[in-house]
């Protein structure tokens, strides 16, 4: 049922929250903010503040600015609770039927259950019933592992692979993936996700599309974003080789006219006949050697605003030749690719990519941009609601969406001193500059 907000309270905790996620990037601050906003909530909860107690115990729970104490938690939690707070009452529900949990389980994990094995270590993986150890989630999932146990195997690939509980170690990781990999959508997921990023293998981006399209077809929808990541990055590598020899093929001839016989032209003799010819052929290799390398004359717009960062409040533009986009010419179009970007979406953070076409037409820069969605995750569901377990990640699959999102249309003016002024999707217009 849903937990009512008291408005008087409301304002003031997301306005904190805002400053805090604004002043992320220098450390002292942030460190300053968390004591303020521990300070204050702690005041309020010892005089009684409801609202103010939970949060407070939240804040022991997850470890947000405190050392991680459970006990401090629950006593807060229970005040809260006491002074008729919903939500302390449900996470306190919660946290003794995960504690019950864990005690069962733990129980037939040490008679040697493998499955419970697995269940203890995602508990101490995941800080559920239990507080979060790492060292002791790897321990226990290696337990199960060694029984053949394959959500187990597949786990403790992941553990290897992010380094959770323990060191990195991606020969070990790419052992386990490969070990189940006939059967685990997941650990299939995971050896795209290697052979994509060159971790533990030479980096090849078709084996990794390999590995997606079967996690994919696993039923493991999560993946499809990524291979298509993959294929534009093969598109994209494709341009640059081509752009690369467009450029360079012209050398040579261009050499070539250099050379012409300027030489025995110098040793012809002082005779006032070859003197004009010796200047004219001068003149024809001047001119060859400084000859540009040709493209079609309706890119030349487009290459000058390539040669550009542009920027857009202080940020880099993802859809224009920035320092967040690669951008390679192909025909009479200029695309840009940009490097992976996040963004949050109320509960969710979104991974994503900024794929754009850009032409000049009319007079104008006609830019049609679009995201690539990769990958979802939730940012603010409890604790609680959270996925448990390998089988919570591939349901999980079937409902984050990734792909391609709807197209958007940029018209903008050529640019003149350094600006663009822009209309986009017909209604919102805005200033585009260098920077």
């Amino acid at each position: 049922m849903p937990y009512s907000v008291h408005v008087g309270q409301f304002p003031r905790c997301c306005m904190l929250a805002t400053v805090f996620l604004l002043s992320f990037s220098a450390a002292p601050p942030v460190f300053a903010l968390w004591d303020e906003m521990l300070a204050e909530q702690m005041e309020e909860a010892e005089a009684g503040d409801a609202d103010a107690q939970y949060e407070v115990g939240i804040k022991y729970l997850k470890g947000h600015g405190v050392e991680q104490d459970t006990s401090r938690a629950l006593h807060w939690l229970e005040l809260s609770a006491q002074s008729g707070n919903e939500r302390a009452r449900t996470k306190l529900q919660r946290m003794q039927d995960q504690q019950a949990k864990f005690s069962d389980t733990l129980k037939k994990a040490q008679s040697g259950d493998a499955g419970a094995q697995y269940t203890v270590g995602m508990m101490y993986l995941k800080g559920k019933g239990t507080a979060q150890d790492g060292a002791k989630a790897r321990d226990w999932i290696s337990k199960a592992a060694r029984q053949n146990n394959q959500k187990a195997i597949t786990r403790l690939g992941i553990l290897y692979f992010k380094g959770e509980g323990g060191s990195v170690d991606y020969p070990r990781a790419l052992e386990l993936f490969q070990s189940v990999s006939s059967d685990s959508v997941l650990a299939q997921y995971y050896l795209g996700e290697m052979y994509a990023a060159g971790k533990g293998v030479d980096r090849n981006f078709n084996t990794a599309i390999d590995w997606y399209r079967k996690a994919v077809d696993g039923g493991f929808k999560r993946a499809g974003g990524k291979i298509i990541n993959m294929e534009e990055e093969l598109r994209m590598a494709g341009r640059r080789k081509s752009n690369a020899v467009s450029v360079e093929a012209p050398e040579p001839a261009a050499k070539k006219a250099v050379s012409k016989p300027v030489p025995k032209q110098a040793k012809a003799g002082p005779a006032p006949v070859a003197k004009p010819k010796k200047a004219k052929k001068t003149q024809k290799a001047r001119k060859a050697k400084k000859a540009p390398v040709p493209r079609p004359a309706t890119l030349t717009a487009l290459e000058k605003l390539a040669k550009r960062h542009w920027v857009r409040s202080q940020k880099p533009v993802d859809y224009l030749p920035s320092k967040v986009t690669l951008c390679e010419i192909e025909g009479e179009e200029l695309v840009c690719f940009s490097k992976v970007l996040k963004r949050t979406q109320g509960a969710r953070e979104v991974e994503y990519r900024v794929k754009s076409e850009i032409r000049e037409q009319r007079g104008k820069i006609m830019i049609t941009y679009r995201n690539l969605v990769l990958d979802v995750v939730d940012t603010q569901v409890d604790e609680d609601e959270q996925p448990l377990g390998y089988d919570d990640e591939v349901d999980q699959g079937f409902q984050v969406k990734t792909g391609w999102t709807q197209d958007h249309q940029v018209e903008c003016s050529k640019p003149k001193r350094g600006k663009l002024n822009c209309l986009k999707d017909q209604t919102h217009k805005m200033s585009i500059v260098e920077g």
